[in-house]
Protein backbone atom coordinates (compact mmCIF):
# COMPACT_ATOMS: atom_id res chain seq x y z
CA UNK A 1 0.00 0.00 0.00
CA UNK A 2 1.39 3.45 -0.98
CA UNK A 3 2.01 6.60 1.62
CA UNK A 4 -0.56 8.99 2.05
CA UNK A 5 0.01 12.55 1.62
CA UNK A 6 -2.29 14.99 2.84
CA UNK A 7 -3.47 17.28 0.20
CA UNK A 8 -4.65 20.22 1.98
CA UNK A 9 -6.19 21.18 5.14
CA UNK A 10 -9.48 23.38 4.09
CA UNK A 11 -11.58 25.85 6.04
CA UNK A 12 -14.96 26.30 5.50
CA UNK A 13 -16.11 30.45 5.62
CA UNK A 14 -18.53 32.60 4.16
CA UNK A 15 -15.43 34.30 2.44
CA UNK A 16 -12.47 32.82 0.95
CA UNK A 17 -10.56 35.02 -0.88
CA UNK A 18 -10.85 37.32 2.61
CA UNK A 19 -9.93 34.47 5.13
CA UNK A 20 -6.90 33.25 2.72
CA UNK A 21 -5.80 37.30 2.34
CA UNK A 22 -5.70 37.32 6.39
CA UNK A 23 -3.83 34.18 7.21
CA UNK A 24 -1.73 34.96 4.12
CA UNK A 25 -0.42 38.19 6.31
CA UNK A 26 0.03 36.05 9.25
CA UNK A 27 1.79 33.12 8.07
CA UNK A 28 3.98 35.16 5.09
CA UNK A 29 2.21 32.48 2.61
CA UNK A 30 0.99 33.63 -0.61
CA UNK A 31 -2.23 32.34 -2.45
CA UNK A 32 -1.70 30.28 -5.32
CA UNK A 33 -3.82 31.79 -8.03
CA UNK A 34 -3.62 28.65 -10.12
CA UNK A 35 -5.71 26.35 -7.63
CA UNK A 36 -8.10 28.88 -6.09
CA UNK A 37 -11.55 30.41 -7.41
CA UNK A 38 -14.46 31.85 -6.01
CA UNK A 39 -15.23 29.20 -3.73
CA UNK A 40 -12.43 27.93 -2.97
CA UNK A 41 -8.44 29.36 -2.38
CA UNK A 42 -5.35 27.63 -1.48
CA UNK A 43 -2.44 29.53 0.49
CA UNK A 44 0.72 27.69 -0.84
CA UNK A 45 3.49 26.25 2.01
CA UNK A 46 6.36 27.93 1.10
CA UNK A 47 8.02 24.77 2.64
CA UNK A 48 6.52 22.61 -0.05
CA UNK A 49 4.16 21.23 2.95
CA UNK A 50 -0.03 20.96 1.95
CA UNK A 51 -1.97 23.90 1.20
CA UNK A 52 -4.36 26.18 3.67
CA UNK A 53 -7.61 26.07 1.83
CA UNK A 54 -10.19 28.09 2.14
CA UNK A 55 -13.75 26.93 1.14
CA UNK A 56 -17.17 29.03 0.15
CA UNK A 57 -19.59 28.15 3.05
CA UNK A 58 -22.53 30.60 2.91
CA UNK A 59 -23.80 28.76 6.21
CA UNK A 60 -20.94 29.66 7.96
CA UNK A 61 -21.19 30.17 12.02
CA UNK A 62 -18.48 31.52 13.65
CA UNK A 63 -17.29 29.61 17.08
CA UNK A 64 -18.44 30.66 20.15
CA UNK A 65 -15.32 29.51 22.44
CA UNK A 66 -15.00 28.56 24.90
CA UNK A 67 -19.01 28.64 24.81
CA UNK A 68 -20.42 25.66 23.24
CA UNK A 69 -23.09 26.78 21.46
CA UNK A 70 -21.24 26.53 18.25
CA UNK A 71 -17.84 24.61 19.00
CA UNK A 72 -14.74 24.84 17.33
CA UNK A 73 -14.80 21.36 15.74
CA UNK A 74 -10.88 22.20 14.61
CA UNK A 75 -8.09 24.80 14.88
CA UNK A 76 -4.32 25.83 14.08
CA UNK A 77 -1.26 26.20 15.98
CA UNK A 78 1.40 28.13 15.01
CA UNK A 79 5.00 28.50 16.16
CA UNK A 80 6.27 31.60 17.14
CA UNK A 81 9.60 32.27 19.06
CA UNK A 82 8.28 34.02 21.54
CA UNK A 83 4.08 34.79 22.63
CA UNK A 84 4.43 38.51 22.38
CA UNK A 85 5.98 38.06 18.82
CA UNK A 86 2.89 35.88 18.13
CA UNK A 87 0.86 38.42 19.44
CA UNK A 88 2.05 41.46 17.51
CA UNK A 89 1.41 38.76 14.47
CA UNK A 90 -1.50 38.02 15.16
CA UNK A 91 -3.26 41.52 15.74
CA UNK A 92 -1.20 43.01 12.90
CA UNK A 93 -2.95 40.53 10.96
CA UNK A 94 -6.61 41.21 12.24
CA UNK A 95 -6.87 38.53 14.59
CA UNK A 96 -8.86 39.18 18.03
CA UNK A 97 -7.15 37.83 21.26
CA UNK A 98 -9.56 35.57 23.17
CA UNK A 99 -9.18 35.55 27.27
CA UNK A 100 -7.08 33.04 28.36
CA UNK A 101 -9.20 30.46 30.73
CA UNK A 102 -8.44 30.99 34.84
CA UNK A 103 -6.73 27.82 34.38
CA UNK A 104 -4.42 28.21 31.35
CA UNK A 105 -2.89 31.77 32.29
CA UNK A 106 0.45 30.68 32.70
CA UNK A 107 0.62 28.79 29.38
CA UNK A 108 2.64 28.86 26.55
CA UNK A 109 0.00 29.91 24.42
CA UNK A 110 -2.43 32.13 23.89
CA UNK A 111 -5.89 32.28 21.61
CA UNK A 112 -7.31 34.50 18.85
CA UNK A 113 -9.93 34.61 16.61
CA UNK A 114 -9.88 35.28 12.89
CA UNK A 115 -12.03 37.35 11.13
CA UNK A 116 -14.85 34.59 10.15
CA UNK A 117 -14.49 33.60 13.93
CA UNK A 118 -12.36 29.87 14.01
CA UNK A 119 -10.27 30.61 17.20
CA UNK A 120 -6.39 29.52 16.81
CA UNK A 121 -3.17 29.62 18.97
CA UNK A 122 0.06 31.28 18.98
CA UNK A 123 2.18 29.34 20.54
CA UNK A 124 5.68 29.59 22.04
CA UNK A 125 8.80 27.62 20.75
CA UNK A 126 10.05 25.44 24.00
Amino acid sequence: MSALKLAAYAIDCADPRQLAEFYGRLLGWQIDEEESGDRWVELADPAGGAPLAFQLDPDHRPSTWPDREVPQMAHLDVRVDTLDEGHERAIGAGAVQLPQPPDQLDASFRVYVDPEGHPFCMCAAQ
